[in-house]
């Protein structure tokens, strides 16, 4: 049931400017500032993109890394709630696109999600998704066995990849 309200939300709510490449699988997706913004984060192969603009325009920024380059934090099995996030660097600029989820919500409960903009250590921006728009692969990100099948390893002890 939840993949397929999201799966409506997600074809609702996407816009052509946006949206995956055909064959890509989303990782995390939301509209934000009242739906004047999109956010898109796809997968397909090794490669990761990122798009982010107004809503029914072309994209203001557009990413695209292999997954060795994409730094990716996976959920450490504790706490309140399951979550994840990924960094995407760029001329100095880094972009966090995270997710989560109460731990023991159930499947109908709604994902919280966002970006933060960092450049030099100094928090730049912080966009939440709006409320309900969150669309996610889902723990565990797709990324996660992305990078494995590339010959990366995480370490827990460390919190960095190999």
């Amino acid at each position: 049931m939840r993949f397929f309200l999201s799966a409506l939300l997600f074809t609702v709510s996407a816009l052509p400017a946006l949206a995956c490449p055909a064959g890509s699988e989303v990782l995390v997706s939301c509209s934000l500032k009242g739906g004047s913004k999109a956010l898109t984060t796809c997968l397909r192969g090794d490669q990761v993109s990122y798009a982010f603009g107004r809503s029914g325009g072309a994209a203001d920024l557009e990413l695209q890394r292999n997954v060795r380059e994409v730094n990716m934090v996976p959920w450490p099995g504790i706490g309140r709630s399951i979550w994840e996030e990924f960094t995407f660097e760029n001329k100095g600029t880094s972009y966090t696109v995270y997710y989560s989820q109460a731990r023991n919500a159930g499947p109908e409960a709604p994902l919280d999600g966002g970006v933060i903009v960092e450049q030099g250590g100094k928090e730049l921006a912080h966009l939440r998704c709006d409320a309900g728009s969150v669309q996610s692969s889902g723990y565990g990100l797709p990324l996660f066995e992305a990078k494995e099948r590339a010959g990366q390893v995480y370490s827990l002890e460390t919190g960095s990849w190999q």
